[in-house]
């Protein structure tokens, strides 16, 4: 009895391993193409943005308002409940270590958090000074 027990949680184990990794390949499928940013809030503020993300392989293309690009590689991580985007800079920038965002993907529609400098995104919402940026993909 007991070996069937340890069979069946190793099978378990496993699957559950399996089950991250397809998630991660979904997401890392579907997050593919150009999302324009439309807004941005941060504590109950909201303005207008029009940044543009675009994901290509495991390359992430930022083009900010003023048009300037910055190239990320980038890494999901789909294993908790909160799923998050690790981004390095391509180029030498102030930014020396990899930065955690959570997103959250539903269908044409992306959300990003970014948490303050030093820390890393705890939920999908702007409190706690996280900006929240809501992103449509480009001609949905």
């Amino acid at each position: 009895m007991k070996i069937y027990l340890i069979i069946l949680l190793l099978v378990c184990t496993l699957s559950c391993g399996d089950a991250g990794d397809a998630a991660k390949s979904t997401d890392q499928a579907n997050l593919q193409g150009t999302w324009l940013a439309q807004s941005e809030s941060q504590n109950g503020k909201k303005w207008n943005v029009s940044y543009l993300y675009v994901f290509k392989g495991d390359k992430l293309f930022f083009t900010d308002e003023t048009g300037k690009e910055v190239t990320y590689s980038f890494k999901l991580d789909t294993t908790g409940n909160l799923k998050f985007i690790t981004i390095q800079p391509d180029e030498t920038l102030n930014i020396s270590t990899p930065v955690s965002i959570a997103y959250e993907l539903d269908g044409d529609s992306l959300k990003i958090v970014v948490a303050p400098p030093g820390l890393r995104p705890t939920e999908i919402s702007d409190k706690n000074d996280q900006e929240l940026i809501i992103c449509k993909r480009k001609g949905s």
